[in-house]
């Protein structure tokens, strides 16, 4: 596995003595980003409609995301209908997501533009910082990430157990406990932040590496896999304090 869990170790492999032609450019990068965002939001329809009532539908499908996140990590890269494939579940997973933070808040859907506004900020930010030495690093201190993530991941599978079972912070587990459960939001935003500046960076290091351009579906879907994650984490945290 790579350095971000939706990425391959081929994208840090120097390809310039390769016999090929047909290497990857940035628009490349943006095209598949941008067209595995729009798959996203069209089946983030369904998911706000179908999906939000249904807590075992949700909690089912969460868990197939993140089997097929670590499958596809293992068969990269990867073809087009994967990425479109796996864009399609993070929508749904997104839509009742939104509808449930909506229904829960006292902020209305109001908060879901705010939470757009949010992420294209944000996202905007991390391109800015990666221009800097310290994005850069930042970008590479992939084992520093990939541990403080592990823990932000158990906490977040404790938190939701503890909001599915015994009904923790009225429903959103230890983020919902007040001045302490912000602070577990703000995490999230800064973790999904950078995640985010990491995928950058591998797009960046494929590009200059003249990776080969079948790359472009891999790097396009983890890209937009740290977009969904920041918005969500934004939406809830705006959610949560519109509800205090």
């Amino acid at each position: 596995m790579s350095r971000n869990s939706m990425l391959n170790t081929a994208v840090h492999r120097d390809y310039s003595q390769l016999p090929f032609t047909d290497r990857l450019a940035l628009p490349d990068v943006l095209v598949k980003t941008g067209a595995c965002l729009a798959v996203t939001v069209i089946a983030a329809v369904p998911g706000w409609m179908f999906l939000a009532g249904s807590l075992a539908l949700y909690v089912g499908l969460l868990v197939v995301t993140l089997i097929a996140g670590v499958w596809m990590a293992r068969k990269a890269p990867i073809p087009a209908w994967m990425a479109l494939g796996y864009s399609a579940l993070l929508g749904l997973i997104m839509g009742a997501f939104s509808h449930s933070a909506v229904a829960v808040s006292s902020g209305g859907t109001n908060l879901v533009l705010q939470a757009v506004i949010g992420t294209m900020a944000g996202t905007i930010g991390m391109l800015v910082i990666y221009q800097t030495p310290w994005g850069k690093r930042a970008s590479r201190s992939v084992q520093l990430f990939a541990g403080i993530a592990l823990g932000y991941f158990l906490v977040a599978l404790a938190s939701a157990g503890a909001a599915i079972f015994f009904g923790a912070g009225g429903g959103w587990g230890f983020s919902g406990m007040g001045p302490l459960g912000l602070v577990l939001c703000l995490v999230g935003v800064a973790l999904a932040c950078w995640s985010l500046l990491v995928d950058i960076g591998e797009a960046d290091m494929a590009i200059q590496n003249g990776a080969p351009r079948e790359l472009d579906w891999t790097l396009g879907v983890a890209l937009a896999a740290s977009v969904v994650w920041l918005y969500m984490e934004i939406l809830r945290f705006l959610a949560i304090s519109s509800s205090d």
